[in-house]
Order: structure tokens, then C-alpha cells, then sequence
């Protein structure tokens, strides 16, 4: 790995900070249709699941053209589109809906935080090192931050949302939202994420430290849409990429430089 004074680190959130147990995404399905039943003013009532699925799929389709896809739209925004494909409305505001939308599951089936990545932050912050959150995912940061703080940590300085900022790892852009809420250039930053394509290509692309994390790769198999094997064969041996086993390690291999930068954007 480069020799190199980082400024600032930032981690993935799923099967990096987050991981979740067999059946979670589906009871997260369930609840978000929920909410879907409770803000939406469909002329018909909600189709059944499956249909609700197809235009769902639709919706996203639609919206391709605009650079948005699946976890980069806004969930206000996928919510009135949603209403308006199915020939209906909206029951609340704009702005309620996708924040119910956003919510929705956290709290009826909360992920299981890493004690690692607790223990990784918090150590950092004592040394004055600022650490932020940057996600591929349709919840906003606010939604996040209610989560974490309910169960106290961990604290992150920001949380750098995809569906926030339009593009995903491993666009560069994503980093150089975060990178600007800190005040300090991406090639400052150190980000540690579970994903080959996603997480090393976009800090690569983007300027910023690579580190690949597997100690949660064996969760991949809960609902198995990921592969560890993919990372593997990816995984082209540079020695720019620090690859770690536990988030531990970051702190015992990677060069930081306490000291202040800028702080973060306020969120609404």
C-alpha cells in the first residue's frame, strides 16, 4: 500500500459496518409496502406484491435516463413516481413519504452493527481523526443516523448517501461529496469496503486509499445476491490496496494525521 498521510477515513456500510440475518430483506420489503399502502392514494387500492414489484422495476427503468438507477433516486422522489405509474397520488407530502419510505424496516428488523467498525471509529475520533459513512443505498442519511444513534454508534462525522447524491460507488462523484464535507480532497481519504468493483474501483477511481475488507464476506449467502468469489478473481494483486481480514488492522497498517478539517455540511 502507498505510503501515505491520510486525513480522514470511510466506510462502506453493508457487510462492512452493517450486516443483516437470512429474511431481513424481505421483512424490509414487507414493511416498505406498508408504507407504500399508508401514503399512497391509488384510485384501485395497491396491486399485490408481484405487480407492485413489475412497476417498481418500471419506474426505475423510466428514470434511467436521468442517470438514476435503483438505489441513486431519492426516495421522495421514487415515491411520487411510483404513485404517478400507478395511476394514483399521494396521501402526504412529497418530503413525508420518502422519509417513511427511508425508515421503514429499520426499526422492526435493525441490522447487526459490526463491533469491529465500532471499535475502529471510535478509536479514530479519540485521535482526532474525522470518519465518515459512504454508501451505495436507498435510505437518507437521516434515516441512518436515527439508527445508529438510537443504539449509540457508531458516530459518524457524515453519512454520504447514494440516493442522496445521485451517483454510487464506484463513481468518483460519491467521494468527492464526501471529500468536500470534510474539506479535504479525496486522495485524503482512506475507504474501507467489502467490494472489489464497488468500493476499490471507486476509491481508486476517485483518488482516495483503497482497503478491502473480508471479514463479513461469509454473510454474502443470507440472500445470495454477492459473491466473494467475484472479489477474488478481481482482485488484481496491486499494492495500493490494503486488504484486511478485521477493521482492526486498518488501525495497526494505515498512517493518519490527526488534526481539524472542515466541518461537514449540515443535513436538513
Amino acid at each position: 500500500m502507498r505510503d501515505h498521510l491520510y486525513r480522514a477515513l470511510s466506510l462502506d456500510l453493508w457487510f462492512t459496518t452493517v450486516s443483516f440475518s437470512q429474511g431481513t430483506l424481505q421483512r424490509w420489503r414487507e414493511a416498505r409496502e406498508r408504507v407504500l399502502r399508508s401514503v399512497l392514494e391509488l384510485p384501485q387500492g395497491l396491486p399485490d406484491p408481484e405487480e407492485l414489484r413489475r412497476v417498481q422495476r418500471e419506474v426505475r427503468r423510466a428514470h434511467h435516463q436521468d442517470g438514476l438507477w435503483g438505489e441513486t433516486m431519492d426516495p421522495g422522489r421514487f415515491v411520487a413516481a411510483l404513485a404517478e405509474g400507478l395511476g394514483g397520488g399521494l396521501r402526504v407530502p412529497r418530503e413525508e413519504a420518502g422519509a417513511r419510505y427511508s425508515d421503514a424496516g429499520l426499526r422492526e428488523s435493525p441490522p447487526e452493527v459490526n463491533p469491529e467498525a465500532e471499535e475502529l471509529v471510535r478509536a479514530l475520533r479519540e485521535r482526532g481523526v474525522p470518519v465518515i459513512a459512504v454508501t451505495n443505498t436507498g435510505r437518507r442519511e437521516q434515516s441512518w443516523r436515527r439508527f445508529f444513534e438510537s443504539r449509540g454508534g457508531p458516530l459518524f462525522q457524515t453519512i454520504v448517501t447514494s440516493c442522496e447524491v445521485g451517483e454510487g460507488k464506484p463513481s468518483p462523484e460519491i467521494f468527492r461529496v464526501a471529500g468536500e464535507r470534510l474539506g479535504v480532497p479525496p486522495g485524503d481519504l482512506l475507504h474501507v469496503g467489502d467490494r472489489w468493483d464497488i468500493d476499490v474501483a471507486g476509491a481508486r477511481a476517485a483518488g482516495a486509499g483503497p482497503v478491502l475488507y473480508s471479514g463479513l464476506w461469509e454473510r454474502y449467502t443470507v440472500e445470495g445476491d454477492d459473491d466473494p468469489e467475484l472479489n477474488r478473481r478481481l482482485d488484481d494483486g496491486g499494492n495500493d490496496v490494503l486488504r484486511v481480514r478485521s477493521l482492526i488492522e486498518v488501525l495497526e497498517r494505515a498512517r493518519f494525521a490527526a488534526g481539524p478539517v472542515a466541518p461537514s455540511v449540515p443535513r436538513p
